[in-house]
């Protein structure tokens, strides 16, 4: 068999990584589109209170990342090094899931208490299993169409499990709660919990890893942390990561206050399921349609391209009349399209970077260079959370009553402006990365050859 035969993936594997990421997703959409309007609209405690748990744990929790991530790359089991953390923490995951989303029954400092340990407990949850689970595809092939098939898959299926959370969320905790929210919200949640553990089992059951580290190699973690700082790639995706998921969080939080607020739709209004279907549908076609963009102008371009047309349909919705719900549903569907392909992209390039890494260094650190980039998400996750609480806090938002100019200023500028300029300035800063098509395949090639040497 040859090198690029060893290398292409079945489809029953694509399929079933990319079911991980629909169980990741559970999750995902709920931290990225309703955790800021579940803490100030639900459990309970206000817009600036709940940016700075934000910040704080997914600060705290990027550095959690770069020790998961190095301790992967150590794991040696008859299941691989990234494989056995689905099966392992699958079930912890999904009952701190549940918790995070309980509200108890407690005098305002104890539920602030209560909140900032669970919120905490999941991220570090999330972050041990996921950052395995993203590696994994590092490690499945070297082929660079297959790795964007795989993650193309990866990101479609994705959206399977952030639309059916999108869409149902709302509707499910009116209607498992009736007049207590709260009850709603906590067994919907274990609704998403019991759903997402039964398929993560399904990854691990139907993946494997074939790319091994180098034989006898022996690293200490200070210097895969000098190596992944002097690998310049990784650097720019680093960035990229925290500017990327800074802006789209203002933006994601942004959401729901949009729509109910401003475009006056209620809770249980079919619309804002339409919304989010919309959008997850065309994510979804956006993550497969990739693979063929990538063909005819590269990864590096295609990158660059998703994230000006992000910021070109996000910048509408600052100026947006009420009443002009195709042009909403237009500019939605077209900047998620986008979204599909950045979001596909990302993990293809950070496996680009891994790849480099080891045809410089030697030593191959998957685990800790998805962990690193993970952690720059988590950090733009924390600060764009921690903005948008200071903006609906200073501009008057008040949960559950009708909204005052200011604060519908403030949520339409999270929802335009905002990101739209800050994702413009990063796709300009993108073009200055230096990995091209050429120089992936001379290091794949060099690579193969490496690996296909006896052992000394």
């Amino acid at each position: 068999m040859s090198q690029s035969d060893a290398m292409r993936l079945p489809l029953v594997e694509k399929v079933g990584y990319g079911l991980g990421d629909t169980a990741s997703n559970f999750v995902w959409a709920m931290l990225m589109n309703f955790s800021m309007y579940f803490y100030t609209d639900i459990f309970g405690i206000t817009a600036a209170a709940t940016g700075t748990m934000l910040l704080v744990a997914r600060a705290g929790d990027g550095l959690f990342g770069l020790f998961v991530g190095a301790v992967a790359d150590r794991t040696r089991s008859r299941w691989g090094r990234f494989r056995p953390y689905l099966l392992w923490l699958c079930v912890p995951l999904g009952v701190v899931f549940v918790a995070a989303f309980t509200t108890p029954a407690a005098a305002e400092p104890v539920k602030l208490a209560y909140a900032w340990l669970t919120y905490n407990l999941l991220m570090l949850t999330y972050s041990a299993i996921n950052i395995p689970y993203g590696a994994l595809s590092g490690v499945m092939t070297d082929d660079p169409l297959e790795r964007t098939s795989l993650n193309s898959w990866r990101m479609g299926l994705a959206q399977v499990g952030g639309i059916a959370a999108s869409t149902s969320f709302l509707w499910l905790v009116a209607n498992l709660g009736g007049d207590d929210p709260a009850a709603g919200a906590r067994r919907t949640v274990c609704l998403f919990a019991a759903v997402a553990v039964g398929l993560f089992l399904v990854t691990f059951v139907t993946t494997r890893e074939r790319i091994q580290p180098p034989a006898l190699q022996r690293v200490t973690l200070g210097q895969d942390v000098r190596m992944l700082l002097a690998n310049p790639h990784w650097r720019m995706m680093f960035m990229a990561g925290i500017v990327n998921m800074t802006f789209g969080t203002i933006r994601n939080s942004a959401g729901i206050y949009y729509l109910r607020s401003y475009l006056g739709w209620a809770k249980d209004d079919g619309r804002i399921a339409a919304f989010f279907l919309a959008g997850g549908l065309a994510m979804i076609t956006g993550a497969m349609f990739t693979r063929p963009l990538v063909r005819r102008i590269g990864k590096k371009w295609s990158f660059v391209g998703s994230m000006f047309l992000i910021a070109a349909t996000a910048a509408p919705f600052s100026f947006l009349e009420p009443d002009q719900i195709g042009l909403v549903f237009g500019f939605q569907v077209l900047g998620m399209l986008a979204v599909g392909v950045n979001a596909t992209l990302s993990w293809t390039l950070l496996a680009d970077t891994a790849d480099f890494a080891e045809w410089t260094f030697g030593p191959r650190s998957t685990g800790l260079v998805f962990s690193a980039l993970t952690c720059g998400q988590k950090a733009g996750m924390g600060i764009g959370a921690a903005i948008a609480g200071v903006i609906l806090d200073r501009c008057g938002y008040v949960p559950n009553v009708e909204q005052s100019a200011a604060a519908i200023r403030g949520i339409l500028l999270m929802a335009g402006l905002i990101p739209a300029v800050g994702l413009a300035a990063l796709a300009a800063a993108f073009m200055a990365y230096g990995l091209n098509e050429p120089l992936c395949r001379q290091i794949r090639e060099e690579l193969a050859a490496r690996r296909a040497e006896p052992s000394p």
